[in-house]
């Protein structure tokens, strides 16, 4: 039987990410402070995220049979996330170009047409059925009857809820994981506390919102409501940071923290993933998360 604890199911990318201080105007060119070029995608980054945290993870999507494509497989491998579960496709990996500003804390974003999604093979299957949770991208969700996984019968199901979030059903899934802006799309008349639990008591679920800067907010039936404070650190760019709290956080439910102690811990690894220009390369290990915490106590 496997041993993996978090299956990820969904987008892997291969993303060219530059920071500029500012956009370039018509036909202009400026100066790239960095350019780095690195695997993305929402489940993609979730599962890096697992592994540095020290919880098994395993990826299940598609990628191209090209250069990006073995590029992102060798570097989950590198992660020590398994790819059994990826399929190999004719079409070309889905990636994006984008470029960061600085000054402005923004990104604009150009995207290669998605790839297709392949089927979930049979070793995907597997892995699926035996973990203790599946997590799901806004592509991943459409895989999850294929990989004959519904709520209540077998692992638990997260679904990092970045895009397609205004109409989802909550009773799909054991924690849904917007953001505050999709919950200010779902309830406009509702502040996102009220939404947050509007959203746990319809699923009879978990419901976490990131908030940017503001941190996060969460309900459960056994925590309550909660929130948990952001934390104040070097920010080179937040591309990926909310893909790498959604993986965190898990990490730490796994690890049998309470959901406002997890929530804090997921903080912490998503504001020092911020330290690197795209949203895998400065994500912390378990180890640099605590010591990270116990200097912030002596401070």
């Amino acid at each position: 039987m496997s041993d993996i604890q978090v299956v990820c199911v969904g987008v892997i990318t291969v993303d060219t990410v530059a920071l500029v201080d500012k956009y370039p105007a018509a036909d202009e060119r400026v100066l790239a402070e960095a350019i780095v070029r690195n695997s993305g995608g929402p489940a993609t980054v979730a599962a890096i995220a697992l592994a540095r945290l020290g919880i098994k993870s395993a990826i299940v999507g598609t990628v191209g049979d090209d250069e990006d494509g073995w590029l992102a497989l060798d570097t989950l491998k590198r992660e020590g996330v398994e790819v059994f579960g990826v399929n190999v496709s004719e079409s070309p990996t889905s990636g994006s170009v984008i470029v960061a500003s600085k000054s402005q804390s923004t990104r604009a974003i150009s995207t290669r047409q998605p790839i297709t999604q392949m089927a979930p093979n049979d070793h995907a299957k597997k892995l699926a059925a035996s973990a203790d949770w599946i997590h799901v991208d806004h592509v991943g969700i459409n895989n999850l009857t294929a990989l004959g996984i519904t709520r209540g019968q077998g692992p638990k199901i997260s679904f990092d809820a970045g895009y397609g979030a205004k109409t989802f059903d909550v009773k799909l899934v054991d924690l849904f994981a917007p953001n505050d802006r999709q919950m200010s799309e779902r309830y406009p008349d509702l502040d996102i506390a009220a939404a947050v639990q509007r959203d746990a008591a319809i699923g009879e679920n978990m419901v976490v919102a990131t908030m940017g800067s503001k941190g996060s907010i969460g309900f459960s039936k056994s925590s309550g409501l909660v929130t948990a404070a952001p934390i104040r650190t070097e920010i080179v760019s937040t591309l990926g940071a909310g893909d790498v709290f959604h993986g965190a956080l898990l990490a730490q439910l796994i690890e049998g923290l309470d959901l406002r102690s997890a929530m804090e811990r997921a903080n912490v690894v998503a504001a020092l993933s911020c330290r690197g220009l795209d949203g895998p390369s400065a994500i912390p290990t378990k180890p640099e998360m605590e010591a990270f915490l116990s200097e912030s106590k002596r401070g």
